[in-house]
Formats: structure tokens, sequence, C-alpha cells
């Protein structure tokens, strides 16, 4: 991604269930809409089966994992999610929102809790359509499967990325003292978030509100120590 696409504002927070219509319907658009162009009407309608989809079970399946949401303007653009195993169930972002650094920073939140946890690797099921995506971001071809979905045969990839690599993903708590330092910081967040995600080395920068309105969640990777380093906020 080039500076000017994440140059609006994409913000990741935690999945609620206030969630489940949006992420819902940007899966459905995902499948029927940017899909299309690799996998054929039928398959597209195996895939999707919108008439199968209700919101209880669509919700009670996001909160089995590690979910999260990716807003532009306050308007969900996209999710992702992880399971404690490192499994990346689903990444999907909605059609209007393609190519503006949406997916980047959703698989960038994504890796933080396996590298906390000290995972080996992350394990992904990819698309034909999502497969150059992930290959940008590390992930490596395993084998192509060929699920069947309701009768339908479709085509995807097993794939994996390593985590022993030199990356360093830290997560803190921004606590300001004031009301006033809170607005600073939520007035120039936008700006900051450009900047910081346009720095050589930087894989993911997100900096999230918390119930506290003084207190932000801070999530940040970085590819190499000395990318981190060369980051004012590694200066310390």
């Amino acid at each position: 991604m080039n500076q000017s696409t994440d140059a609006q504002a994409v913000f990741i927070r935690p999945y609620g269930q206030a969630d489940a219509a949006d992420t819902l319907a940007i899966f459905l658009a995902a499948v029927t809409e940017t899909a299309a162009a690799d996998y054929s009407p039928e398959q597209i309608q195996a895939w999707g089966r919108p008439e199968a989809r209700d919101l209880p079970t669509w919700h009670a399946s996001m909160q089995e994992r590690n979910s999260y949401v990716a807003t532009v303007d306050g308007e969900p653009a996209g999710f992702s999610d992880v399971n404690p195993a490192g499994y990346i169930d689903m990444l999907f972002v909605a059609p209007r929102y393609q190519r503006q650094g949406v997916a980047r920073q959703l698989i960038g939140r994504v890796e933080v809790h396996p590298r906390q946890a000290q995972l080996t690797e992350l394990i992904a099921d990819v698309s034909i359509t999502a497969r150059p995506f992930f290959e940008r971001h590390g992930f490596t071809v395993e084998v192509e499967q060929h699920p069947v979905m309701g009768g339908v045969s479709l085509t995807n990839y097993k794939m994996k990325k390593k985590l022993l690599d030199s990356a360093v993903c830290l997560s803190g708590q921004l606590v300001c003292h004031t009301q006033d330092q809170a607005n600073t910081v939520r007035d120039h967040l936008p700006l900051h978030l450009a900047l910081t995600r346009a720095e050589p080395g930087c894989r993911s920068f997100n900096v999230t509100p918390t119930s506290d309105p003084l207190v932000w969640q801070v999530e940040e990777c970085f590819e190499h120590t000395a990318a981190f380093k060369a980051h004012p906020a590694g200066q310390r």
C-alpha cells in the first residue's frame, strides 16, 4: 500500500454484538462482488449461502475467536479474526473500501495475539481472490484444496506464515491525565495513524479508545528492531 491509500484513517476495534449485521453484510458483499471475478455464479452461491445465514449463529461464531472490525469514518469497512491456535478463519473487506489499507491493518492486528503467545505460525484457508494479498504479507501456499460446499467444488489454498522472525509487536495503553489531553489525542489521531503506518517497516499501528475516556489501547508491530527503534515511540 502506498501512503495515499492509508491517508484515510482505518481504525481497528474488537468485535461486539452490535457488529453482527454489518460484518455479515460485508462477508456477503465481498463473496458475491469481489470474489465473483474468480469464482462462477454457482460457486459464489454455494459459498455465500445468504438464505442459510442468520445473525444469532453468525454472532456466536464470531465470539468464538478473537475478532476485530475495521472502520473508516465510523463506518464498518472490514473484519477479521484469529483463534488461539493461530488460525485465521475470515478476513473480508467491503467492496467500496478495497485498496484503502483496511486488509493490511486487519492482518497486522490479528498477528499480535499469536506473536505474544509465542506461536510459531499462522494458518488460513485462502480464496483465489485473497491469495495475492496473503502472499504479500508473508504467507506461502502449502497445498491447493477443493472443498465441496452444497455439492459444489471450490478452489482455495492452505497457506501458512512463519512467525519466527525478528518482528517487534507490542501492546500497551496511552493514558491521558485530563479531558483536554484526550481531546487532543482524538483530534490528531487520524494524522498520527497515517504517518506512523507510512513509516518504513511498520506492519500495523492501531490506537483504540477504551471504556475509560482518558485511556487508549495501543497495538503496534514493526518488521524488525531497527524499524521499531527508528519510530519515535521506540526511542525511549
